[in-house]
Formats: structure tokens, sequence, C-alpha cells
């Protein structure tokens, strides 16, 4: 008997790498990872990676090169921000289709800027009211749970929790 082996042409992948996983979650960066196309969806040696990743302003896309490297850390991210990532894997031959999407929303940070706009009004003799605007949304990082309220006169100073996000107004009385 004649035994031959015939090889078929090489062609680009025809499954999406599956089980895509954020492995480390924190407020400035993801790890994401995932498994390798199924042998039977390969159709030749994977030579990389295609990782796209976006949220409501940004997108990009990695190129991972080698068909071992599983896994990449996203970084200089926006805290407290839904990132959406899919995966495609590519050889010799082309890129094969997108993994489904998978969403991870980025750990909170602490506020990157103060509240805005200070403003004092009812001024009296021993008391005053404070209020101000929010913290600018996109420097907020997470929901504001609350304010610190510094104050100071030339021989006396405190602090003042005000707790709540909502919460903008606080009035300081006994005031001398």
């Amino acid at each position: 008997s004649d035994n031959r082996i015939q090889q078929t042409e090489q062609a680009e992948p025809t499954s999406s790498p599956e089980n895509i996983i954020f492995s480390v979650v924190e407020a400035r960066s993801l790890t994401v990872s995932w498994d390798e196309v199924p042998p039977s969806g390969q159709n030749g040696p994977i030579t990389g990676y295609l990782l796209y990743y976006t949220n409501t302003t940004f997108s990009d896309t990695i190129n991972i090169i080698g068909g071992e490297n599983r896994s990449y850390i996203l970084t200089e991210l926006r805290p407290y921000t839904n990132y959406t990532v899919t995966v495609s894997a590519y050889n010799d031959v082309g890129t094969g289709p997108t993994s489904d999407n998978k969403t991870q929303l980025t750990k909170q940070a602490k506020p990157t800027s103060p509240p805005a706009n200070i403003f004092f009004s009812s001024v009296e003799t021993r008391s005053i009211n404070i209020s101000w605007d929010e913290v600018p949304e996109s420097r907020q990082n997470g929901p504001i749970t609350g304010y610190l309220l510094y104050y100071t006169n030339t021989t006396f100073s405190d602090t003042i929790n005000i707790t709540g996000g909502e919460n903008r107004s606080y009035t300081l009385t006994e005031l001398r």
C-alpha cells in the first residue's frame, strides 16, 4: 500500500479565541487573558492576536505578536469606566473572526480635582454658609461619597466630614 500524506493549504482562522477574562482589575489597568482558538478553527499556526478595546469616547487596537501570548495588560485607563474588549487571532494568511464582547468596569480612584466654584452666602457675625459645585464628572473617578471641609483662622483650624456626595453646602456656626 502507498501511504501518502497530503497537507492542505493554510487558511485564515475560522474560529475566535474563547473565554476572555479580566484576571486583574485596577483603577487604571486591566489584565485581559483568553484561551487559544480551538484547533479545528486555527487553519495553521496562530502567529498573533489583535486585541480591540473601547469605551464611550475611545477605541484602540493592540497587535500581540506570538500565538503563545494570550494575555495583555491594558494601561493608562480611566478609573470607574467600562471597557469592552474583543480578540481575534491571526496567522500567516489572515485574521479570523472576533470573539464575543466582554465588558469590565475599572475600579474607582480618588477624585483628581477639587469641587468647583466655592460660594459664601448668609454671612453673619458668627456663621457663614459655604456651598460648592460638584467635582467635574471627568474628574470624579467614581461616585462622590462625601466632602472634607477644611477651615482655619489665625488661632484655630478644623475639618468637617460631610457625608453624601449630594450634600454640597454647610453652615459653619459659632465663629468668632
